[in-house]
């Protein structure tokens, strides 16, 4: 596999080699958002986590259990999922991604502004000055 520099936001490096993280391990792995760092052990990654069987999603994602609740419950966290246009791995965070009918890293969104709806734009536009 070959080496991935992953720079943040602010263009540091954060991971000399992405080997090991955002592998689309259907059983799991590390989840690394590249704008902002997020790190974290994701259990899934697909459509339809299998500890819980009622979900599916429209996009592959990367689900972890919800450490917060006992292995019985099927509740879950979705951690992020990959920007439609760039092939980035953003987490959720407003500050990194949003999603209208797939996921959009904020980068691709800004760029592609007036390809979203009016009422999209606005929340895009809402987001990106809270960043400043």
């Amino acid at each position: 596999m070959a080496e991935k520099t992953v720079k943040n936001e602010n263009g540091e490096n954060m991971e000399s080699e992405c080997n090991e993280v955002n592998t689309k391990d259907e059983k799991g792995g590390t989840f690394l958002c590249e704008n902002c760092g997020l790190r974290e052990t994701y259990h899934h990654y697909g459509r339809r986590p299998p500890f819980h069987r009622g979900v599916a999603f429209q996009d592959d994602c990367y689900v972890m259990r919800d450490p917060f609740q006992s292995q019985a419950t099927s509740s879950f966290l979705l951690l992020g999922s990959t920007c439609t246009v760039c092939d980035r791995v953003v987490c959720q965070a407003t500050s990194c991604s949003v999603y209208y009918t797939a996921r959009f890293c904020v980068g691709c969104a800004e760029a592609n502004l007036t390809e979203f709806p009016k009422e999209m734009q606005q929340r895009i536009n809402k987001a990106h000055t809270h960043q400043k």
